[in-house]
Parts: C-alpha cells; structure tokens; sequence
C-alpha cells in the first residue's frame, strides 16, 4: 500500500490535509473517491482570496481528465460577495488533485458573516468521499473590530509569515556526537549549524554567529509521564528547550523579550500575550530556517536555536520531504528533552502508513478581550501564541503534538513521537515525558 496526501493552500491562512490509501496496482476499475479539505476557513473580506483542494484517492492514470462536480451554498450571494464558481474541475491525468481559488469580494456595506458552502456531488466515476463539504465564513471588514471593552482597537495586528533569507556561512564546523549508555543518551554539541543562517534579530545585525561546547543528556528509554510539563512557566516565560536537532542546534520555539505585548502607556511587558514566532517572522527576525541568533551584547555575537519549521535544515537531510509526496520512510530531525524522537512533518499511523500528522490546535473565534492597552484586542488571527487552543480530534496530534505510537527509529523502537508541522504550534509547546535538566533555562 502507499499513501497520498491530499492538500489545500489557503492564501496566507493554512494548510490541512487528508490521507487515503491506494492499491499498488493503480487500477481505477472502481472509479474514484474525491474529498475537499480546508483548514482555519474564515476570510475577511479584505484578505481578497482564499480557497479549497479536491482530491482523488489515487493518481488519476485513465488517460483523460476526470471531472469531479460539486455545489456551491451558503448565505454569501455569489458576484456580489465572491466570484461565482463553475461547479466542476477537471482532475487531468498524471495528477490527484486540484486547488480553486476563492476570489472574495471586498464592499463598503456593513454586514454580518457569510458562509459559502461547496459540497461535492457524485458525478460520471467518481463518489463524494465522507470529507465531502467544505464551509467558509467570509468576515466584514467595514466595522472596526473592538476590544473587549468596546471602542476601536488600534493594535498592530498584522502578520508576517515569509521566510527571510540565509545569506551567511558559519565560519566554524559543526560538531555533534551521540552515544548510548545504558539509559542515558549523551549528545555534545558545538551548538554550530550545518547549514547557512541569517544574522539578524529584530533589526540587530550582529557581528555573526559564536560558538560553545554544551552536553545535553536526555533518556535513552523515554515513558510518558503522568502529566506533561509545558515549555514555559506560570508567567509564560521561556522554561525549557523542547529539544535539540539532529546537527546540535536547541529547538526553542517559546519566545522572550521583547516579543511580547507591550502597555501601550507604560511600556510594560504582557507576558500573556507574547508573539507567535512564526507569524511575526520579521519582527522576531528569523531565517530560512526560522532560527536566529540570541546575541550577547558584550560581544556582538550569539548562538542559534529553531523557532519553527527547520525547513531549508529538512530538506538538506531529504530534498524532497516538501514535494508534497509521502516519503518512503520517516524523516528524524531531533530529540525531544525527554528522550523521544521529533519527526519532520509525516509519521506512521495506527496501520503502519506514512502520511503527514496533522496538529490539533485551532484559532479562537471573535475578538480578543484585551482593551488594546494593558493586552491586544483585535481578532484573533494568530499573531500571539494564545490566540490558538487545542481542540481534542481536530488533528492527529496530542496536546503535545506527540501521538502514541510505535516506530523504529535508527533500530531503537519507541511508543511515542513528536512532530514538526505545518501548522501551529509547528514545534510542540510542551513535553510529554519527563525532560532532562540539560534543557531547563533559568535557574533550577
């Protein structure tokens, strides 16, 4: 058996995918099976596009195109509030799948939210999948959005979600060593990446990247804990590294200052509000890899640690993990500090099949209470970290963004694995095994 994904790219928003199975013979006796998928589907209007992916459960090998049609409902009333859609799409041959682009339309009236709904219809060999109806919530954007004590808000609510470039070249070799004893997993590490890097922070250009010699030990035969423990303290400040890459770079995607909510009049720092490192990537000032340096002002310097997706770091380790295809086999890109494997985006499920893992976080509705002084109003829309919450079965994942499950890792077999994903929380925010002290920050 192999596996498909199916995906759906909306513009700036998110990506979501579903997972079927295929003969190896590739026979389409049978016909097809199609399913539209979409993820986080509320659009201001302002945003202008947005969009959904219809798949097939195998590759389409007949020779011609296969035409899948479907109906569009909804309270939004289309050429007035988004460009008609035809009905149907060819699926040509050689392919899966399709993506449809969702031109909104943007007007001046005041109005209140309005679905476009697009179910699929069984048409000449093919039959809707159970995934068969897609809904999308257009927003208004002529209404100011308020804060939870009315008024209008006047915070940055923007995002940045575009990898800067890596433009620099360690000067310094990178160095990592593993080893088992016993149940103890030793790793050194001159914390020097093996790849290019940018050497920004913030709009601190620094005098480049430093190296140090650091152990971490970590469980060499991790058990789940009774309960997990998060990243970050009861303040939300940054508590542990969630673990390490396979080059020795830590992987701390929790932020610090001054990537925090600041009282617009005292300038104080909002520790419940700190920014979500891969929505604000220019503000935080991260790479390709979305990493950057933590630079000592004494010297100019610093070490690197991974905020979010290591995507240029993944793809030197498999250069078509992103093609969009399943892999022939699992790709480790670290060590959680609890001993447990961190996979990059696919992971095997129940079955044994190889399909990328899903999270299962969400972005909460309506408005921020905040009243955009003391804490941010405007909507949410995932510029902070807790504009997101986790909805047990929206995904494949844990509140970890681990899942409990069996896989063979370098000949070493584990009950459980983390996984780097698309979408937020990207890298786990919390440890679902007992971490190693190596990756406490702070005092002990």
């Amino acid at each position: 058996m192999r596996t498909y994904l199916f995906l759906v790219v909306l513009a700036a928003f998110t990506i979501s995918t579903i997972s079927c199975t295929e003969d190896d013979s590739g026979s389409d006796d049978e016909g097809f099976q199609a399913a539209i998928t979409v993820t986080n589907p509320t659009v201001n209007e302002a945003n202008g596009m947005t969009g959904f992916n219809i798949s097939l459960d195998k590759v389409n090998n007949t020779g011609s195109n296969v035409s899948v049609s479907y109906t569009v409902g909804g309270t939004a009333t289309a050429g007035t509030d988004y460009q008609a859609l035809s009905g149907s799409v060819n699926i040509a041959d050689g392919s899966q799948e399709i993506n449809v682009n969702v031109s909104i339309i943007d007007d001046t009236e005041e109005e209140e939210d309005e679905t476009i709904i697009v179910t699929l219809v069984e048409s000449t060999n093919v039959t809707p999948f159970s995934q068969n109806t897609a809904t999308f919530t257009i927003t208004d954007d002529d209404e100011p959005s308020t804060g939870g004590g009315g008024g209008t808000c006047a915070n940055d609510n923007s995002l940045n979600t575009t990898n800067t470039d890596c433009t620099e070249t360690p000067t310094v070799a990178n160095e990592y060593m593993e080893t088992v004893s016993g149940n103890i997993r030793t790793i050194v590490t001159n914390r020097v990446p093996d790849h290019m890097y940018g050497n920004q922070v913030r709009n601190i250009v620094t005098n480049g990247l430093t190296s140090t010699t650091e152990t971490f030990e970590l469980d060499a035969t991790p058990m789940l804990a009774a309960s997990s423990t998060s990243i970050v303290d009861e303040e939300f400040r940054p508590a542990y590294d969630m673990g390490i890459a396979l080059n020795g770079v830590p992987i701390d995607p929790a932020p610090a200052e001054p990537f925090i909510f600041e009282n617009t009049s005292t300038g104080e720092f909002n520790w419940d509000w700190v920014f979500e490192p891969n929505n604000n990537r220019t503000a935080v000032g991260l790479d390709c890899n979305t990493s950057h340096l933590q630079p000592d002002m004494a010297t100019g310097t610093g070490l690197i640690h991974y905020h979010g997706d290591m995507m240029d770091y993944a793809e030197d380790l498999n250069p078509t993990i992103n093609s969009g295809t399943s892999p022939d086999d699992v790709l480790q890109i670290g060590w959680g500090s609890d001993g447990f494997p961190i996979l990059y985006k696919y992971g095997r499920d129940a079955d044994g099949s190889i399909r990328k893992m899903e999270s299962s976080y969400v972005l909460k509705t309506g408005d921020r209470p905040g009243d955009g002084e003391s804490a941010p109003c405007g909507e949410y829309n995932g510029k902070y970290t807790n504009d997101y919450e986790f909805s047990e079965g929206a995904g494949d994942l844990d509140e970890c963004n681990g899942i409990a499950q069996s896989i063979t890792i370098g000949g070493e077999m584990f009950d459980y694995y983390y996984v780097i994903t698309d979408e937020f929380p990207v890298i786990p925010r919390c440890i679902s095994g007992t971490p190693g002290d190596d990756f406490k920050k702070g005092p002990m």
